[in-house]
């Protein structure tokens, strides 16, 4: 049975005291035991916030492979210099707690392996790093750790940047939303708080009217509320406002900055 009143660590006597309303003596910890118990807790709280980041990119619905990008590994040379410079302007805006300027989205353009979807994840990722996290998250994970949890079944953390691909969306807004459903998963992405990323835009070879229609509701809306976001695509200026309307390229560039990446075909950031 363990000796309560000597320190596990040092073996010295611990002082004694006693509490008169429910008659029991304690024994207040040792400075060895108290230093190692501050250790311990700050090694977990370390261990629940980085948890939580990681949870953030996956509710970001961010790949394994997209939740390796960061503008701190990027490799910047003449071909994505302007592009990464774009990806950081839109970070440091989304960081900001207070308003955003008029124009406070993105679109890269430029072709297959020039390192898009790779700037679209920094963005996310880098955000998801740098934002506070929220101590009830923390907290929560910290609970569900000390029960015995795998981290695979934590709670989620809900991360405000939303990833998604033109492909996977069109699926969303034709097959899978429910229109009595208040709260689906198309609304979360199309309402996310800070930023939505659309990947691949002109990717799909759908149907041009429906894909007109969709863009036209998930653009007008991020508009109208002022919410930023990004796209990627390997079209034109003149080719992406014949793909997605004239009307809803109005929207998008009266908010948006070009950014036209021209480099070798596979090259990566």
């Amino acid at each position: 049975m363990e000796d309560k009143s000597h320190c596990r660590i040092c073996g010295k006597l611990k002082e004694k005291k006693h509490i008169k309303y429910v008659n029991i003596d304690v024994y207040i910890e040792c400075e060895c035991e108290r230093k190692l118990r501050e250790e311990k807790e700050q090694a977990d709280y370390e261990y629940a916030k980085e948890t939580a980041i990681r949870l953030r990119n996956i509710n970001s619905r961010l790949s394994n492979l997209g939740q390796k990008a960061s503008f701190k590994t990027a490799k910047v040379d003449k071909y994505n210099e302007v592009a990464v410079r774009g990806g950081k302007y839109l970070l440091n805006q989304l960081l900001k707690q207070g308003g955003t300027e008029s124009k406070n989205s993105l679109v890269l353009q430029g072709n297959r392996g020039s390192g898009k979807t790779y700037i679209a994840c920094a963005i996310i990722n880098d955000f998801n790093e740098r934002y506070p996290v929220h101590e009830a998250y923390i907290n929560q994970i910290l609970k569900e750790r000390k029960n015995l949890c795998y981290e695979k079944y934590f709670s989620p953390v809900k991360s405000p940047c939303k990833f998604i691909t033109e492909m996977d969306l069109y699926v969303l807004f034709y097959e899978d939303y429910n229109y009595c459903k208040t709260e689906s998963l198309l609304d979360e992405m199309k309402k996310a708080e800070k930023l939505l990323v659309i990947d691949d835009v002109g990717a799909s070879n759908y149907d041009k009217n429906r894909l007109q229609t969709m863009y036209l509701n998930i653009i007008d809306y991020r508009y109208s509320q002022g919410l930023p976001l990004m796209l990627t695509t390997n079209l034109t200026k003149a080719e992406l406002s014949d793909y997605i309307g004239d009307r809803c390229f109005d929207r998008l560039r009266s908010c948006s900055y070009f950014v036209d990446i021209v480099s070798p075909e596979s090259r990566r950031c």
